[in-house]
């Protein structure tokens, strides 16, 4: 996998659980920390991304951080929202997938 590639990795990890540590991507993605930490010092750059040190820290991104706002209508983010509420089991772990902080 090459650097961009991990970056949009990072950046997809932590839209999906908000936050993570710097020992879980590493060990995620088969690399050393201090590539994540450099990874995370660039994307920090372009996306809201943060570390928080201590007990509970890691890698966060913003709650309010939506990569599919810029690309989804209002009406297909209704639809996402009417779908989810409808769907059971594997269907709805991929929606949820697709937009977490939508459905909470």
């Amino acid at each position: 996998m090459d650097t961009a590639h991990r970056r949009m990795e990072i950046i997809s990890i932590l839209s999906a659980r908000g936050h993570t540590t710097m020992r879980e991507l590493a060990w995620e993605l088969e690399v050393s920390r201090r590539t994540i930490m450099n990874d995370v010092i660039a994307l920090s750059f372009d996306y809201p991304v943060y570390t928080k040190p201590g007990e509970g820290g890691g890698v966060f991104i913003t709650e309010n951080y939506k990569p599919y706002a810029n690309t989804l209508t209002q009406t297909e983010l209704e639809t996402l929202c009417r779908l989810y509420e409808k769907s059971e089991g594997k269907e709805k772990e991929i929606l949820f997938k697709v937009q977490p902080r939508l459905f909470q």
